[in-house]
């Protein structure tokens, strides 16, 4: 019977420790390892139809953003991404994480504006997530969709679409939104698009465009959060045999 308590007692113990020490664990939930390099090519195209019979406005602009994964932050900072990022042209050390989801100066804030950002049912497009995309990006597509003539789709798992055509009079308006996240949770592919037709002439167009060109990188026993040197499994064991260690002492010290 003693022993039974005695087993019983450690268990809950080592449950106890197990469930206090996991969120220093799990601090980081990335798929990504160190390693890996990640690049995405943007493009803008923009066209204006001229009302006025003169020349039609029309442009495309081009930006990228590359980030070579070397290491994770520190402990305290596990959800950050170390690394070197070519930010179209501009090279300098910098991280990157689920808090980040857009880069650019005030010349280049087109690179903000994807899926509705300024709209009122704003939707967070992230370029590197862990819980982001069904806790974020996802309520955020349906809950535009909800409140608006757009329809909400996702297949496969974490492939989202958002479509929709509203008629106004003489005035048709065609959106067309595609997002894309890879096995790892990194931001694969965007499509956003609205185009206004009146008597269905296109009058206007404005498309965004993300593409992913991904390397991964190679596992490493602190990937998940872990403390550096040491996996989960271990501190556990070190845990459970100590404590056990420290009881055993104490029942045969009682017994004497």
């Amino acid at each position: 019977m003693k022993n039974s308590k005695l087993k019983f007692s450690l268990l809950l113990i080592s449950l106890m420790l197990l469930i206090s020490i996991r969120p220093a664990l799990a601090a980081n939930q990335y798929s990504v390892n160190p390693g890996a390099n990640f690049r995405w090519d943007a493009t803008k195209y923009f066209f204006q139809k001229d009302g006025l019979g003169y020349s039609d406005l029309s442009y495309t602009h081009h930006y990228f953003l590359e980030f070579n994964f070397t290491n994770w932050a520190g402990l305290s900072g596990a959800e950050y991404l170390n690394g070197t990022v070519n930010n179209n042209g501009t090279v300098y050390d910098g991280e990157i994480s689920h808090a980040t989801y857009y880069f650019g100066t005030p010349t280049q804030s087109w690179v903000t504006e994807i899926i509705d950002m300024s709209g009122t049912y704003q939707v967070h497009v992230y370029l590197v997530c862990n819980i982001e995309i069904t806790q974020t990006t996802k309520p955020d597509l349906q809950n535009l969709a909800a409140n608006s003539w757009l329809t909400f789709g996702e297949s496969p798992t974490n492939n989202f679409s958002l479509t929709g055509t509203y008629i106004n009079g003489d005035e048709t308006d065609i959106y067309t939104g595609i997002i894309r996240f890879n096995s790892d949770m990194v931001l694969s592919y965007l499509f956003d698009e609205m185009v206004w037709k009146d008597l269905g002439v296109t009058q206007r167009v404005e498309r965004y465009i993300w593409t992913l060109t991904y390397t991964a990188g190679t596992p490493t026993t602190t990937n998940g959060g872990g403390i550096p040197g040491f996996s989960i499994i271990s501190i556990i064991a070190a845990i459970t045999i100590g404590i056990f260690v420290v009881i055993r002492k104490k029942l045969v010290r009682n017994l004497k």
